[in-house]
């Protein structure tokens, strides 16, 4: 029922029953005062009268509700929702972006693999992100999201530390989640990914896909296989157009397996990656990752990162790498 609707009833019997509370005070003072009790008759007029004059309800006055706090000082509320997250907006620059992938720094990591021109001690850190676009757009319950990742090799133990190789990662997927709660299926999947190096010439590296992806939790085990197409290219003709990587479904397949246990603030993860070919030209990938709570600190967590195998990026997607790392991630 409205609200409004529902005071204006509640004031109705109000006004009712305080009439009736008035009537019978003021039959009672005029029996006090026919019988010569002028004081009594006196206090049930008063409350006649009382009754009479005062037959509306008294509700609380609530205070207008702040948007935010910064130090003892507040910003009053605009009065409308709309409004009012518009100035968080301009306060906060706040535009509920999420984290999507690992976001971490591995300040230290060492390539067991040598390769010319490089350091095997290098730093590497990721920073990733999703927008939720929109929500139950097809009825069922899904969400549409806009993602960004960035993965960046860094060479800091050379004497100018260059960026070795960046790979950015926009995306745009939707996720369902899975109603029947007696299967281990809870969510799936759909995106579409573009993914490159930045890179021109011989050192461009980039790929576009559709995939699937589904999430499953059993005996509290998360599995989340992944199937991907990749959108053909043109054949290269020059330096600067065409598919720069016709072959890489020869290294990086057409899918993954993440697994990932949580045992109280760990989180165990292993990502696996295969082309599929039983013979000598079998190519995959496996990488481990372990995050886990650092003392004394909030929100942030220790963070171990070993890989092995092709495509830990795009200009390596040919090249076999083993490295570990070790520093922290802020999300997982």
């Amino acid at each position: 029922m409205n609200k409004k609707i529902s005071l204006i009833i509640i004031a109705l019997f109000a006004n009712i029953l305080f009439a009736n509370e008035a009537t019978d005070a003021f039959n009672t003072a005029k029996i006090y005062e026919q019988n010569g009790d002028l004081k009594k008759a006196m206090l049930f007029y008063k409350k006649a009268a009382f009754l009479a004059i005062e037959p509306k309800i008294i509700t609380p006055q609530t205070k207008q509700p702040t948007i935010v706090k910064y130090g003892k000082n507040e910003i009053d509320s605009y009065g409308d929702k709309e409004t009012d997250e518009t100035v968080k907006q301009i306060i906060f620059s706040a535009f509920d972006i999420e984290a999507y992938k690992l976001n971490y720094l591995l300040p230290v990591t060492y390539n067991y693999t040598d390769h010319e021109g490089r350091e095997n001690f290098e730093t590497k850190f990721q920073l990733s992100f999703k927008k939720n676009l929109a929500t139950n757009l097809l009825g069922m319950d899904e969400k549409l999201y806009l993602a960004y990742t960035q993965t960046s090799w860094w060479q800091t133990s050379q004497t100018s530390s260059p960026f070795r190789e960046t790979n950015y990662e926009p995306e745009l997927f939707m996720i369902f989640p899975y109603k029947n709660a007696k299967t281990a299926l809870k969510a799936y999947k759909i995106g579409l990914v573009h993914q490159s190096n930045g890179q021109d010439s011989i050192k461009s590296r980039s790929w576009n896909r559709v995939y699937l992806t589904g999430i499953f939790q059993y005996s509290g085990i998360f599995f989340e296989p992944r199937a991907w197409y990749r959108f053909e290219e043109s054949e290269k003709t020059n330096t600067h157009d065409g598919d720069d990587n016709p072959d890489i479904h020869n290294f990086l397949g057409y899918g993954d397996l993440k697994v990932s246990y949580p045992y109280k603030k760990h989180l165990f993860s292993v990502l696996l990656r295969n082309n599929l070919r039983f013979d000598d030209e079998n190519k995959g990938a496996i990488q481990f990752d372990w995050t886990f709570p650092i003392p004394w600190i909030n929100d942030a967590y220790g963070y171990v990162q070993i890989f092995s195998g092709y495509g830990e990026s795009l200009i390596d997607y040919d090249k076999s790498n083993d490295r570990i790392g070790l520093g922290f991630s802020l999300t997982r």
